[in-house]
């Protein structure tokens, strides 16, 4: 498999690139029963994916009501080709020339990186006959493999260094303790890296252009220097964190407040009264149901926090998870890029969604709130709204 580079989009190119793509039912992984149960009650329309998702400014990669059951992803840094994991194979997509290729490896235990905008990361696991997992650097311009055997456990996560030639490693070993390894593929070596952190790992990202690395752990996470371990920040109630490459901000993926797993509404749907008439009926038929029935959902949330204006927002319009700043597009916007899981409070069918962040951002840190966008701890006032539009009657 070759493609030759491509160079890097527009704003206004990336919007008509975004294509439909994904829609395989036999990549279907099992559900569990409160996921069978949600979606019994919520089919997928793609018209009011389409509404919502304009409304909010948010693009799809992917068809809107396709099996999108994304394990990872990974745009590469020129914002061209995005790698997807699909839960039996890894693939490519250039959103040039709307073209997909599954890549020539088994299917990869964790997550793949970018190392370059055609040198792609991939891991693993051993081969036959052999015990020790293998990291894979792939180059989609020549369509060349080059492996490296890693003793190291079963890695865990992949993250870039800022070269094109190495890659830092999360690894478990059989007595379940974390490590981090850096592979380098120039000299076929793996050696320990961030040899000043010690206990469980989460989660972990690195910013190379800040020499930052932050890790969660225990439900918080904390930006470190990568090479001494220097505390530089730190945020409470999050799972992962995700520093622009300026170093302005973090994006903090945690859960969401509660929501209803049935009959949910978007804001415009219903006016206040009847929106409170709705919720007690709601309240009323839940409590006549029997335990097992599940209650409620914790959607994942994002928030971002600035350093510069030491607070923290929270993008209540949308939820989702896999955050990733997206360099792609030109400065000074702020492209941002996630696994969505829905928008205003509805759960939606999960795609790999793109949205700018630039405006929300200003806006925010000068202290103006827009739609969508709470400061963390507080009720977002734009979510009790009654919008004037309406969503448009779309025939499927």
């Amino acid at each position: 498999m070759t493609h030759t580079k491509a160079p890097a989009l527009t704003a206004l190119a990336l919007s008509a690139a975004l294509l439909s793509a994904c829609d395989r039912d036999d990549w279907l992984p099992e559900s569990s029963f409160s996921e069978t149960v949600r979606q019994a009650y919520a089919e997928c329309s793609a018209a009011e994916v389409r509404f919502l998702a304009s409304k909010h400014g948010i693009q799809t990669a992917f068809e809107n009501c396709g099996s999108n059951h994304f394990v990872h992803f990974a745009w590469s840094p020129d914002g061209v080709n995005l790698y997807f994991q699909l839960p039996l194979a890894g693939h490519v997509m250039n959103a040039e020339d709307k073209t997909i290729g599954a890549l020539p490896t088994e299917q990869p235990v964790t997550n793949a990186v970018w190392l370059g905008s055609d040198l792609l990361v991939l891991a693993l696991g051993p081969a036959e006959g052999e015990t020790s997992h293998r990291l894979v650097l792939y180059n989609l311009s020549q369509g060349s493999l080059e492996t490296v055997s890693a003793s190291v456990g079963r890695p865990r996560l992949l993250q870039a260094n800022g070269t094109r030639d190495q890659v830092l490693v999360l690894a478990s070993t059989e007595d379940g303790a974390d490590t981090f390894h850096r592979v380098d593929f120039t000299n076929r070596s793996v050696t320990p890296d961030l040899a000043w952190w010690s206990g469980a790992v989460d989660s972990f990202t690195t910013t190379p252009e800040q020499g930052a690395v932050l890790i969660g752990s225990g439900g918080k996470v904390t930006a470190y220097a990568l090479g001494t371990g220097e505390v530089l920040d730190a945020w409470e109630d999050a799972a992962r964190g995700s520093m622009h490459p300026d170093g302005r901000f973090v994006a903090l993926e945690t859960t969401g407040d509660p929501i209803s797993p049935f009959d949910q509404r978007t804001w415009n749907e219903l006016t206040p009264e009847a929106r409170e008439r709705e919720l007690r009926r709601q309240q009323e038929w839940l409590a006549r149901q029997p335990d097992w029935v599940p209650k409620e959902i914790l959607p994942p949330a994002i928030d971002v926090g600035f350093g510069e204006v030491s607070q923290r927002f929270r993008f209540d319009a949308f939820y989702g998870d896999r955050f990733q700043w997206y360099s792609g597009a030109p400065d000074p916007t702020r492209y941002a890029s996630f696994v969505l899981w829905g928008i205003e409070g509805k759960e939606l069918n999960k795609n790999v969604a793109l949205t700018d962040l630039s405006e929300r951002l200003r806006f925010a840190a000068s202290g103006t709130l827009p739609m969508g966008v709470s400061r963390y701890g507080e009720k977002s006032p734009s979510s009790q709204d009654v919008s004037e539009e309406t969503p448009p009657a779309v025939a499927e």
